[in-house]
């Protein structure tokens, strides 16, 4: 099968990827809307506080499986979703009791003991299959049943975010359930999908590898999560939870700019990592049309944010406007060190991934720590440009040198009448990226085959 088959087949994956996104997206924001209606901004300060404490601490229960898992492996959705399962069990259940002890000292400005503390700790485990369930499909390309939990998800948060604004319950850690509910299809499915027609249950050294990239990924997804979502940490600890609430209102929507690349990213790694050993890819034409695609999508996330707060949010919420602006740009950024950092693991270089993390997050605490204090959740928006900026110009600087290395490897590596064959990257992993390279191609032949009958 030829590159652009292969792309193809990345497309139609990430295609389904947005749509599910944009079916998250309508239900992210009819929540957000209907629980402004009932929660003061403190109160809704202290609700996404909570969600970003689970998401904070979600990326522990995964020990950094995602990627390596989507760029080595494919099979039936079945087998693939019950193989992650299995995987990330370990690392869910040791961060449970981590999650009760953040929540029991979290700076919330009502109580949430013991209720709200479980319902956090239920939404970090369940979070674990939800992610699951994305994965087996971007190994699978098998719809169905992904589109199944993608709907039934929202049709449960946003039914339950109905009857708490009709019940007219101010309570966040009730609305915390809500969201924890909305994740309860996931474990159904467990039960529900079939056992795949292929088997393809990995070896015990297959595991070990996969682990043990993982675990190099691990500091890239924390600090990846780290420079997310720590300005939403840190500004009730720094300012208050009502500056949190008004914060995220933008947040929310302007998050959403970055979804479409997110998605094609992790949809075309596996494709990017066999085109890699073949030839140089078109990094500059993609990096370029990613950031045309950004800027698209957060002008007009901006514009709908700046309605939204105008004309239907309560009149509390209007201070949130004045950080528009500065959170569309932070979402370009932050999606252009999406792109940088899927070449990168393509190029098996994890941990030059890792470093640029790292350094990008620790960027942004100290602009959060400097920022935020004198100026709140203004602060927390500028913080996040010079954050993310630092992430992407080192990721420009690391990519390069990455590029030009296996460039000058490749050359060195082949007689002057030869073809040119790709060379593996970093050579921490060359198993795996023999298995990339073989399992690729008939996954997304069998994909391509389906779509065109």
């Amino acid at each position: 099968m030829n590159v652009r088959d292969r792309f193809g087949g990345a497309k139609l994956a990430a295609a389904v990827l947005v749509a599910s996104q944009v079916l998250a997206a309508g239900g992210a924001v009819a929540v957000n809307l209907l629980a402004a209606f009932v929660l003061s901004p403190a109160g809704r300060g202290d609700l996404a506080f909570a969600l970003q404490l689970a998401y904070f601490l979600s990326v522990f229960a995964i020990m950094g499986l995602e990627r390596p898992f989507i760029a080595a492996r494919s099979g039936g959705f079945g087998t693939e979703y019950r193989v992650f399962s299995k995987m990330v069990t370990p690392g869910t259940l040791c961060i449970l009791p981590v999650v009760v002890l953040a929540a029991m000292f979290s700076p919330f400005s009502t109580d949430w003991l013991w209720l709200g503390v479980i319902a956090i700790a239920g939404y970090v485990a369940l979070n674990s299959l939800v992610r699951a369930l994305r994965v087996a499909y971007v190994c699978s390309r098998e719809w169905k049943w992904f589109t199944v939990n993608a709907v039934a998800t929202q049709v449960i948060i946003v039914i339950g975010a109905m009857l708490l604004v009709l019940f007219k319950v101010d309570d966040p850690v009730l609305w915390m359930w809500a969201y924890a509910a909305s994740a309860l299809p996931a474990v159904a499915l467990l039960f529900l999908v079939p056992k795949s027609w292929k088997p393809a249950a990995p070896s015990r050294e297959e595991s070990r590898g996969l682990r043990r990239r993982g675990l190099v990924l691990l500091p890239s997804d924390f600090s990846n999560t780290a420079m997310l979502r720590s300005d939403r940490l840190l500004l009730p600890m720094l300012s208050s939870s009502a500056a949190l609430g008004l914060y995220v209102t933008v947040a929310t929507v302007l998050e959403m700019a970055t979804w479409p690349v997110q998605q094609w990213v992790d949809a075309s790694l596996r494709s990017w990592s066999t085109s890699f050993a073949s030839g140089p890819l078109p990094v500059v034409r993609l990096i370029g049309g990613s950031l045309l695609l950004l800027a698209a999508s957060a002008g007009l996330l901006g514009a709908a944010a700046w309605a939204m707060i105008l004309f239907v949010l309560p009149e509390s919420y209007l201070p949130a406007t004045t950080v528009i602006i500065p959170l569309a740009v932070s979402a370009i950024v932050f999606g252009l060190t999406r792109v940088q950092q899927g070449l990168l693991i393509a190029a098996d270089a994890p941990g030059t991934v890792s470093i640029v993390e790292i350094v990008g997050t620790a960027a942004s605490l100290l602009a959060y720590l400097a920022l935020i204090p004198p100026f709140g959740m203004l602060g927390a928006a500028y913080g996040s440009i010079i954050g993310y900026s630092v992430c992407a110009a080192a990721g420009a600087i690391a990519l390069a040198r990455v590029l030009r290395s296996r460039s000058e490897g490749t050359m060195r590596a082949q007689p002057p009448d030869c073809e040119p064959v790709g060379a593996v990257g970093d050579a921490e992993t060359p198993a795996l990226m023999a298995a990339t390279e073989e399992s690729a191609p008939e996954t997304t032949d069998r994909f391509t085959d389906e779509t065109r009958k």
